[in-house]
């Protein structure tokens, strides 16, 4: 007789675990093969070896995206700098009074932490210098900043 003839009884829990251990294998053989034919697989002989080796082809970004960046990009820094011009001449019309945080962040118009970043710039730079009062933490132009100012009103 023949073995064909005879069936096998196969439990359905093996043949469950045996999909779920081949699906990855198969998914992975199936992207291989893709790939190949595609161009993204290299061969490389390497005396008696044979190696495969997977290129990253990038595609080469849009130019409209990269100048839309870009000019993202320097609208931000445009409206950065036009806060920081405004920051100076509330300070100038404030002369040697001094300045609150929450006073510039109100003639403003921005937020409190906008304000801080902003004024946080301009003492890295030397052009605002802080000081701590019983009425709070004031804000003063000193001599640099003071110079920059007539350098641009020219």
């Amino acid at each position: 007789m023949s073995l064909l003839l005879y069936s096998i009884p196969i439990p359905l829990w093996l043949l469950i675990i045996m999909s779920a251990i081949m699906l990855p294998t198969l998914i992975k053989l199936v992207r291989l093969i893709y790939r190949f034919k595609q161009g993204g697989l290299v061969k490389e002989e390497q005396g008696d070896t044979v190696v495969w080796k997977v290129q990253n082809r990038v595609s080469a970004p849009d130019p409209k995206k990269r100048t839309a960046a870009r000019d993202e990009e320097k609208e931000k820094e445009r409206e950065k700098k036009a806060e920081l011009a405004r920051i100076l001449k509330i300070l100038i019309k404030e002369g040697d009074k001094g300045v609150l945080m929450k006073t510039i962040a109100d003639r403003m118009g921005i937020s409190m932490i906008h304000a801080q970043h902003a004024m946080k710039k301009l003492i890295d730079k030397g052009m605002v210098e802080e000081i701590t009062s019983v009425s709070g933490t004031k804000y003063y132009l000193t001599q640099a900043g003071k110079d920059y100012c007539r350098r641009k009103a020219k």
